[in-house]
This record gives C-alpha cells, structure tokens and sequence, in this order.
C-alpha cells in the first residue's frame, strides 16, 4: 500500500497505551503475531512498547519519527509499512492531528489471549497459511496448557469466604472501588475484519507486472474485480491469478467473463472458506445454527439465532453464503447458474453491502428451494424503499414482515403486495335475492332495444 505523501520523518509522535501487557503477550507477538506482520513490525510494535508512559503529556512527551527510524535502521516507507500491519491486526491504533504541524498518536494494544487468537477465524487461518500445518501444530501446542483432569483426586480447594472475611456489605460496593473499577474497564480491541470490497490495487498491480497486461487495463476493469473478489472472498493473491489466466496474451486486455467463469471454476473446484475452513463446516454450523419457529426478541435486541445469521453475514463471502444456506436446508441441493447470476448482478448494482444481501439471500430461500431474479429483485426494492441498508436492519426487516405477515396473512400474496379487492356485483353476493313480480313498461322496453341491437349486430357479421 502506497505511502501518503503527507506522512513525513519530521512529525511528531506519542505513544500511549489502551491495556497493560504482559510477558505472555511478548510470546504471543513473536509466535502468533510475527509471522503475519514481519519481523519490521514485530520491531516496530517492541520499540512503541519501549517508549510507553502511564500518564503520557504531549506536549513534552512527544518526539519526532526519525528516532523511530534509526533505532530501527528502516526507511519511511519500510515504517509506514509496519505500522499497517500493526493496525490491520488490531495491536495499533492510529490517530492524527494537526496544529503547527502533523502530529500522531499511537495507542497500543495487548495481542489477543492465545485462545482467542486461535478461536479467531481471520487470525489463526492467516497464521496457518504463512506457516503451514506441521508449524501451526508445534505453535499451538506452546500455548496449551495441562489442568488436572484426574477423576480420581478431590478437590479440597478453600472458597474466599472460607479464608478472607469481608467487613463491608458485598451489596453495598464503596464509590471509591466503583471509581477504580470505570478507569481499570479494559477498552475493546480492535478486530481484524475483512473489507470484501477492498482490494490492494498496487500490490494487485505489482503482481500482474511482466504478463503483458495493457496499461489502464486494472482501472478499466477495477469495479468488476473488486465485485468480484467481494462475491468470492478472493484475497489479493488469488485475484491476481485469476486475472493473469483471464488475460488476452495478443492484446492484453482482461476478459471479464473469462475472469468470472475462471473465479466460479475455482470455487467450485477447490470447494474451500478462506474465512471458515470448508464448506462442510460452514454448513454443519449453519445447520446447527437454524431456528426451527421465529422467536420473538425484545425490542431492539438479536435472538441467538439472528446472532447467528449476523455473523455467518458477515464472515462467509457472497458465494459461499448462498451455497451453504442452499446445504443447510437440504444436502443435495445445489447452487443453479440462474441463481448464482442473480445474486451476483444484484451485488454489482452496489444496493447493498455484502453481509446485508446475504441476510436477502437468507430471507428468500426460508420458503423457497431455489431464487428467482423476479423475486430476488421484488424483496430487493421494497428493502431499499424502507432505507433498509446494514444486516442488522435487514434482520429487524424480517423479523417485523414476520410480525405483520402473522397478524394480516390474508391480506399479503408476497412480500409488500397486497391483494387486490375487486368489485363484487350486487348479484355475486352471497346474500343477493332476484327482483321478483312484473317487469315495469320502461324495464320491457330497454330489453327490447337491447335485443334489437344484438340481432342487427349479428346481421352485419354475417
């Protein structure tokens, strides 16, 4: 990612600290951490740790990067560089400002405990990419720990009543210990999520160097390779392969259906969650995960299974998301080219995220085995009319459509359409009762003229 060009050696910085850290944090920098930031970062992320003051003052405290520099002995560049790494795993935080010059901030964080870390499914598979199986293992395995587990030893462990004795009354906690624990109140992490939309173009571009690719190429095409790489959770150097078979070697042009028929082939192919592990599991968790009737939550608030949905919306990339929906309902259903187009043409019009249009995806296979452009669309444009725009208002969306579909069922033929109520004539009442006694001279007379019409009608005809 290219350096910003107001990003100078000259500004001043600070360090401050939103949690304490420990030595087992230090291990789990240089075990879990390095290996997906560089040893640069891990050092960078050290000396920050060096230069940390309980109560910092700007003013006083702070100093200019270039002592970051030489005690690193790195380039600006190589600097910037690190300090990304350190913000897209959430140990860093970044802040600016400007007042006779630019100045920032950097706010330090603990690395996650090593069984979060491993529970985290972007962290834990970006560590066994880079360091492979057998490594994995041998680095999981250093954070594991042996409690005793022998059924036959009692545990005569005293309680803390047993042992301390409490003068004031537990129900009445002192303010000055209410105080202690607001300012001791840990401060969330950063989480390290991914932007489905967001690709590295320099790095994407530096790895399409030298296989003939025409200039302006990437731009020309960069809004159908970012949705695509959104609806495939394609990483930077995946897409770049698949853009370096999609290209013409006579004219250097990228061929965007060759590019879309090449990402489905190897999703298809390969049949594996860059966020999940396999389908098979994401599956098996979607299964696990379905509720068997609509719950009703307070107001306001998810269900576990809404919970559920939400973060299956947000982890698992378009694709994969309609196909283990589709193989949570049933395991041998599959996923049609007709649906497939339909999703992916409804993501490129950019309506909706892509965790919201999976909530979309969700809602419209709950009755049907399979998706229709027609309805897709129709269940699409009434959601946009209610300014329905993050998966969390598409959940409530659901959810109150449930409400009212419960209370008005007879009125609704589908989503947002009501009934039409045609005119009944008097006649077709259940309740009509013929005109008896004698037809009035004016009655026998309109008759007549209509009989009169319908014979010379037929006459003309012949």
């Amino acid at each position: 990612m290219a350096m910003p060009a107001n990003f100078m050696a000259q500004d001043d910085y600070l360090v401050t600290q939103a949690e304490l850290l420990t030595d087992l944090d230090r291990k789990s920098l240089v075990y879990l951490y390095q290996p997906l930031v560089g040893a640069v970062a891990a050092a960078l992320y050290d000396a920050l740790w060096a230069q940390v003051k309980q109560h910092p003052m700007f003013t006083r405290d702070r100093r200019p990067h270039t002592t970051l520099l030489s005690t690193l002995g790195v380039s600006l560049s190589d600097l910037y560089d690190a300090r990304i790494h350190l913000e897209a795993v959430g140990l860093i935080k970044t802040y600016t400002q400007f007042d006779t010059q630019r100045h920032y901030v950097y706010e330090m964080y603990a690395p996650l405990r090593p069984e979060k870390f491993f529970a985290d499914d972007l962290l834990s598979i970006a560590l066994y990419d880079a360091v492979g199986s057998e490594r994995f293992l041998e680095l999981s395995h250093a954070f594991t720990v042996t409690p005793v587990r022998r059924s036959d030893m009692h545990d005569i462990s005293k309680t803390f009543t047993e042992v301390f004795h409490v003068t004031t009354e537990v129900t009445r906690t002192p303010e000055d210990v209410l105080a202690v624990r607001a300012a001791t109140k840990p401060v969330a992490s950063p989480v390290a999520e991914i932007d489905v939309n967001k690709v590295d173009w320099d790095l994407l571009q530096r790895q399409l160097g030298g296989l003939g690719l025409g200039d302006g190429e990437l731009i020309s095409h960069q809004h159908a390779i970012a949705q695509i790489a959104g609806f495939y959770g394609l990483d930077t150097s995946s897409l770049s392969r698949l853009i370096g078979r999609s290209i013409d070697v006579v004219t250097g042009k990228i061929s965007e259906p060759l590019l879309k028929r090449e990402a489905e082939q190897t999703y298809s192919r390969d049949g594996v969650s860059r966020l999940r592990g396999n389908v098979k599991q994401a599956v098996a968790d979607a299964t696990k995960d379905e509720p068997e009737t609509p719950s009703a939550p307070a107001a306001g608030k998810l269900t576990a299974d809404e919970q559920a949905l939400l973060q299956r919306a947000k982890t698992l990339p378009v694709r994969e998301f309609l196909e283990v929906t589709k193989k949570a309902k049933n395991g041998k259903l599959f996923v049609a080219d007709n649906e497939r187009f339909a999703v992916q043409k409804l993501l490129d019009k950019n309506v909706f995220s892509a965790a919201t249009l999976n909530v979309l995806v969700y809602y419209v296979l709950q009755n049907r085995p399979s998706i229709s452009a027609a309805y897709l669309n129709s269940v699409a444009n009434n959601w946009i009319n209610d300014k329905v725009e993050t998966p969390e208002q598409a959940i409530a969306e659901i959810r109150d459509f449930r409400t009212a579909g419960n209370k008005t069922a007879h009125k609704r033929t589908a989503y947002g359409r009501q009934q039409r109520k045609e005119p009944v004539p008097d006649w077709a009442q259940d309740d009509y009762k013929a005109p008896q006694g004698p037809l009035s001279n004016e009655a026998k007379r309109a008759i007549a003229e209509r009989m009169a019409r319908l014979q010379n009608s037929g006459k003309g005809e012949a």
